[in-house]
């Protein structure tokens, strides 16, 4: 299934994630070299982004990337109120983009290919949780303990339906959809499809720190990313740095997004387990996975989360196409790193 969810990844020609506030961009010669290099940077609502690419054929603008930025936020974001996926979550028949259709399809792939351990039907308690748009029902202000029996009232709600295509060619939803823990890297694929498709032969896609690489730089050199040391204190230093060549790498972790319990303190992660209804408790810290495309990295980044580093190995020597670099506390509180990539 994940050469099925691979294969079904690489759909529709541009999309990026959110609204573009600013971007800097400039064509500039490489020296010792015929290819243009071309440089994007700027914000999204609530994130960053940088876009790099080379090429001798190069055909952008600033427009273009603005274009698709746009198109994916109008498409797939849960925050707008009136994206297609929000009137589509709303009950409303939609015709979907070729943003959206693309971004259903890889839903349903990424389900099956987790074995529901990402579960885009896990809405209702994810927004319960405070995880998601809407009311955050479990962490009261009271100071009342969160309730077991609402947790399980809304789980029995968490029923997987496709889309439904109505004749006229509209879509409606039975169930909405959460499709967070992948959006995003969906979005980075589909810039590196739209960076391809315009005469791009080596290209860096990051979005919200999910990235994705195509080729090497002019001078030979592996685009290079840095993963971040899990603490919760503001510090943004790199616990290591990956060399990315023709992969995707996409991060995943507790340590920063969480709801404390008001009367016994405990920390909930926002990795929801799909089959309990609560955030899994997990030795994981940071889950980074390493491969082919940027929407599988993500969705599985938040699965090796839920899985916890003992089952995540297991998965990993069923999938050798994949890496990952697992950073969790052992049994004294102090972290360790697990690389697939030295494992062996």
């Amino acid at each position: 299934m994940i050469s099925e969810a691979k294969s079904r990844l690489k759909g529709a020609l541009g999309r990026p994630f959110l609204v573009l506030n600013a971007v800097a961009m400039a064509f500039l010669a490489v020296s010792c070299s015929s290819e243009a290099e071309f440089v994007a940077e700027g914000e999204a609502q609530g994130t960053t982004f940088v876009v790099r690419a080379y090429g001798d054929s190069l055909d952008l603008t600033q427009d273009d990337i603005a274009r698709w930025l746009d198109a994916y936020n109008r498409a797939a974001s849960a925050w707008d109120p009136n994206s297609e996926l929000s009137r589509l979550n709303r009950g409303e028949a939609v015709r979907p983009s070729p943003v959206l259709a693309d971004l259903l399809v890889v839903t349903e792939a990424l389900r099956t290919a987790t074995d529901s351990v990402v579960e885009p039907a896990l809405e209702p308690v994810l927004a319960a949780w405070g995880f998601s748009v809407g009311e955050n029902l479990l962490p009261t202000s009271s100071g009342a303990r969160r309730d077991s029996a609402l947790v399980d009232s809304l789980l029995a709600l968490v029923r997987w339906s496709a889309p439904v295509v109505q004749p006229d060619g509209q879509l409606r939803l039975l169930r909405p959809l959460n499709v967070n823990a992948f959006a995003q890297g969906h979005s980075v694929d589909l810039v590196m499809d739209s960076l391809r498709a315009r005469g791009a032969t080596a290209a860096f896609v990051e979005i919200g720190g999910e990235v994705r690489s195509m080729g090497r730089k002019p001078h030979g050199e592996s685009f290079t990313v840095g993963i971040e040391k899990p603490v919760v204190s503001g510090d943004r230093s790199l616990q290591m740095t990956v060399e990315l060549d023709d992969r995707a790498l996409a991060t995943s972790g507790n340590y920063r997004k969480f709801q404390v319990d008001p009367v016994t303190g405990v920390k909930y992660g926002h990795s929801v387990n799909p089959r309990t209804g609560w955030p899994a408790p997990t030795d994981v810290l940071s889950a980074t996975l390493i491969g082919p495309t940027c929407a599988e990295a993500d969705a599985f980044a938040t699965m090796a989360m839920v899985l916890g580093l003992e089952k995540t190995k297991t998965w990993l020597a069923a999938h050798p196409e994949w890496d990952a670099v697992l950073i969790y506390s052992d049994p004294t509180g102090a972290l360790k790193v697990y690389d697939s990539r030295s494992a062996y």
